[in-house]
């Protein structure tokens, strides 16, 4: 597949200019006074930490979310977008890191999703709608793909094709692509290239926001990198290289030696969790231990593989071959989460929304993954109270009433929740994915300090994350993932940040 070039096509009209954008959501300003354009013809990247803005832009871009101040100039012209419709209708689709295809429908349907064609007799145009389909998807260099079969049984990279190529028909002449290759495979990622290339070529403008920044020097033109909230540079990539960007997007020099990768860590007596070869559809070759008294951060961005990794090793998520071994005992095939907690596992997922009962109290949060432990006596609302109003307390839930309800805490005693429903019946490991995401500093460090005290108390301890700050806070040794695969294992000895960035 050809790399980007240069682009000879762009124009310096502008499509899009933004001037002086401010965003606020209640005290917290989220853009400060941001400007941003994009030219026809153009892949413009933009690029920086989590919580840089990057999305919040993004969304006032497409309609989703309104600024506060600044101009929204389109083809030079004032407006104000109401809705994501509103934008499409002007000619700018997003296309959201979480793809919106319905995969029981066939790849047409998909295509047409929303906008079906209809015959004079006010019936679907299946014919019609099949065709322009299979023009459009062969025009972009998918010439072989059968329109008629259900969307979900093609890979995720075509999946994602066919969301372009329904923007695209929806009439959109700007693209907005969210992390467009965080879950794809190499080759999945070679045809998206391949496809931004044409439709480069066909006067499309394209934003491309993306964590991987080589990726990034591969397909833009120009890059504008955001930090808390405000731009930092516009540069072409030409004038550029992703040292200058991690720099440009941590706002300090950046060390470009990178440290020395550790070797496996071979089984040692106090090895607690023992993983092996470990692969399934989006993780290959996973090989890690965790000794007693010891914090093994992964660290990776949004589509690693290592959120998936956390659930499989808890039986939430199926493997295709590897092994996992806890205090010496080997699990067998496709356990059940109910068996890793019988062994010695926890897990606090990394949305509390799913891992919580938001609507019921505290005390039924804590004991709901061991009430096969505690019997079927009923009532045993005592027992639970009894067995909660400890692990409430040591991890310093506010308030301490067993009885309050979850979705009335802030996020920080929400999440201490979470890490207090295991103390109940004590495990050998915890399992912790973004166990200080959307807390403020102080809650973060409530939770991190919870997190050491498992350390000194013996426990071993799997934080995983795609916060640096949250691996480096309370890691010993830290696993990079990146596309699957453990790209790194370094030993938090004198590592910042522009370390792991440049490791993604």
């Amino acid at each position: 597949m050809p790399l980007c070039q240069d682009n000879q096509l762009m124009t310096d009209r502008p499509v899009i200019e933004l001037s002086h954008i401010t965003k606020r959501f209640g005290n917290l300003v989220a853009l400060d006074n941001v400007d941003f354009d994009l030219r026809e013809g153009e892949i413009h990247a933009l690029v920086g930490e989590n919580g840089a803005g990057k999305s919040t832009l993004m969304r006032i871009l497409a309609g989703i979310y309104a600024k506060d101040e600044g101009q929204y100039l389109l083809h030079g012209e004032p407006v104000e977008l109401r809705s994501p419709r509103d934008a499409l209708n002007r000619g700018i689709g997003m296309i959201h890191q979480e793809l919106s295809v319905m995969p029981e429908l066939s790849v047409a349907e998909n295509v047409f999703l929303g906008r079906q064609l209809m015959t004079p007799l006010g019936i679907v145009d299946w014919r019609r709608m099949n065709q322009i389909a299979r023009d459009e998807l062969a025009r972009l260099g998918f010439p072989d793909i059968d329109v008629k079969q259900p969307l979900g049984r093609f890979a995720l990279g075509m999946q994602q094709v066919v969301e372009v190529v329904r923007t695209i028909i929806s009439g959109a002449r700007v693209l907005i692509m969210d992390e467009p290759t965080s879950a794809l495979s190499p080759a999945e990622i070679e045809r998206l290239i391949a496809l931004i290339d044409t439709l480069r070529e066909s006067k499309r403008s394209i934003i491309y926001i993306s964590h991987f920044l080589d990726e990034v020097m591969r397909v833009a033109d120009r890059i504008t990198v955001l930090r808390d909230g405000r731009k930092v540079a516009t540069l072409h990539k030409s004038e550029t290289s992703v040292d200058q960007l991690v720099s440009l997007i941590l706002g300090r020099e950046v060390n470009a030696t990178l440290p020395p990768t550790l070797d496996h860590a071979e089984e040692e007596e106090h090895t607690l969790l023992e993983v092996r070869n470990l692969t399934a559809d989006v993780f290959e070759d996973i090989s890690f231990t965790v000794r007693a008294g010891e914090v093994v951060g992964i660290y990776g961005a949004v589509g690693a593989g290592h959120f998936d990794l956390a659930r499989a090793l808890f039986g939430m998520y199926r493997f295709d071959s590897g092994t996992v071994r806890v205090n010496g005992k080997t699990f067998p095939r496709n356990f059940s989460a109910r068996y890793a907690i019988k062994h010695g596992l926890a897990y606090a997922t990394e949305s509390r929304r799913q891992g919580l009962l938001l609507q019921d109290s505290i005390y039924r949060n804590v004991t709901l993954p061991h009430l096969f432990r505690i019997g079927r006596v009923v009532p045993r609302q005592k027992q639970e109270l009894e067995l909660s109003r400890p692990a409430i307390h040591r991890v310093g839930v506010n308030p301490k009433d067993p009885l309050y309800t979850v979705g009335q805490l802030s996020g920080g005693n929400q999440q201490k929740v979470a890490i207090a429903r295991w103390l109940t019946f004590p495990p050998k490991v915890f399992i912790m994915s973004e166990p200080t995401r959307g807390m403020d500093v102080g809650a973060k460090s409530e939770v991190l300090s919870v997190l050491r005290e498992f350390r000194n108390d013996n426990y071993g301890v799997v934080v995983v994350s795609t916060e640096p700050e949250t691996v480096l806070a309370v890691a010993d040794t830290i696993l990079v993932m990146s596309r699957g695969k453990i790209v790194a294992r370094l030993k938090n000895e004198n590592l910042n940040k522009d370390v792991l960035l440049r490791l993604l």
